[in-house]
């Protein structure tokens, strides 16, 4: 929304407004408060423009609804993911200490990722009534991609900025966005922790945390979690928490 605005004729001014976050969060309230936009995360067939989520990326999704709406509150996404069950769930988890949340949102957080950011698989051949204008998540970071002067074009609107604006912009929007590819991060850190090679956590967050618990899990390996508010920050300090899971299903 910011870009659009920036870079068409609906502004005199081609900077953007990123906080310290990476969140655009501010002009997206200042947006919707003066109708210029109406900002969703849900796909609809008469929306303007459609950003598409990627399934490899859902953990980053949710790294940044963590930190940049919740104020690093897992308690209060949970809430606001699942508000049908999170009195119950919170109750039996008591979670009032670091490993019990960590606990807890490693035995939920595969659904969580999937009710937060659910991709359309097959978007190119989806019919669209009235969007003409779609990319994918993943295209933002892509410097050789600019998918901004096509859409301002598309809306009927003006493009008033330069591509080496753009570019900058993008570039300096990049560097901001310090949880992009954290699920790839915490996949490969995975893979090391059981193939024995000592790496150093790429964990930023309590979900990325339960991710990797959840990842070892499926794995059929469980970790000794009991007062473990400190996680371990080496693959092989980890390893040696593991013990395996006679109840697992996995082959």
């Amino acid at each position: 929304m910011q870009s659009i605005y920036a870079y068409s004729n609906l502004s005199n001014n081609n900077k953007l407004l990123i906080d310290d976050t990476g969140s655009s969060h501010t002009f997206r309230i200042w947006a919707v408060e003066n109708e210029i936009f109406k900002p969703s995360h849900r796909y609809s067939s008469n929306v303007d423009v459609f950003v598409n989520p990627v399934i490899a990326h859902r953990l980053d999704y949710l790294n940044n609804s963590l930190t940049k709406e919740e104020n690093n509150d897992p308690i209060q996404l949970f809430k606001k993911s699942f508000p049908d069950s999170y009195e119950a769930d919170t109750a039996k988890w008591n979670t009032h200490r670091i490993w019990t949340q960590r606990e807890w949102a490693s035995f939920c957080i595969n659904a969580w990722l999937s009710t937060s950011y659910t991709p359309i698989e097959d978007l190119k051949h989806i019919t669209f009534p009235v969007v003409k204008n779609w990319f994918n998540t993943t295209d933002l970071f892509d410097t050789n991609i600019n998918v901004f002067p096509d859409i301002i074009n598309r809306l009927g609107l003006t493009v008033t900025a330069d591509t080496a604006t753009m570019k900058a912009n993008q570039q300096q929007w990049i560097e901001k966005q310090i949880y992009h590819n954290s699920q790839h991060r915490c996949n490969t850190w995975v893979q090391d922790i059981l193939k024995g090679n000592n790496t150093t956590s790429p964990c930023q967050t309590i979900l990325d945390e339960a991710y990797v618990q959840h990842c070892l899990r499926k794995q059929g390996y469980e970790i000794r979690c009991d007062g473990l508010d400190a996680f371990p920050r080496t693959s092989s300090e980890l390893k040696e928490l593991l013990y395996e899971n006679s109840k697992t299903d996995n082959q």
